[in-house]
């Protein structure tokens, strides 16, 4: 299940005047380390330890980079291809062409396989509060609290577990 909240916010962000209308934003239950992502790779019946699930993992990442930086593109099945794009300034004269200057960044793109670009019609979600209205109803509440039981005044931020 995909938590989601929603929010307002431009139809079009380049234009100070544009529209707002409301959008849903997934909320992030956990963030999976690699640890944890090869612990449950190897709880899922898989004949591989965590250790060796990290292994194969890292060389994983390590060689898509090599051969990305090799000018390749690299296809992982179902999972989908990792290929390079350049963030560059276009210049009037090919001959002045000059990569360290105006090639501004390499990046990573990746095309979704399979697997990935059919995930909505396998997705549930669910309606959550965001972030700001949680951490505004745990204020409210621990002010409710302190009222009730004739406690100081309230921050709204003990132990330092409110975020805004």
């Amino acid at each position: 299940m995909i938590d989601y909240s929603l929010g307002l916010r431009k139809t079009n962000p380049s234009d100070k005047d544009s529209e707002k209308k409301v959008f849903p934003y997934p909320q992030v239950r956990e963030v999976l380390s690699l640890q944890k992502l090869a612990r449950h790779i190897a709880d899922h019946g898989s004949p591989y330890t965590r250790d060796v699930v990290v292994g194969v993992v890292t060389a994983t990442v390590d060689c898509i980079r090599e051969q990305l930086l090799c000018g390749n593109k690299v296809q992982l099945g179902e999972m989908g291809s990792f290929y390079v794009t350049f963030s560059s300034e276009g210049i009037d004269d090919a001959d002045k062409f000059n990569p360290q200057d105006h090639i501004k960044s390499v990046n990573v793109r990746w095309d979704r396989g399979r697997n990935f670009a059919e995930m909505k019609q396998d997705a549930e979600f669910n309606y959550v509060a965001s972030r700001k209205q949680q951490a505004q109803a745990k204020k409210d509440e621990k002010s409710s609290l302190n009222e009730a039981t004739g406690g100081g005044s309230s921050s709204g931020n003990e132990g330092g577990d409110v975020t805004e």
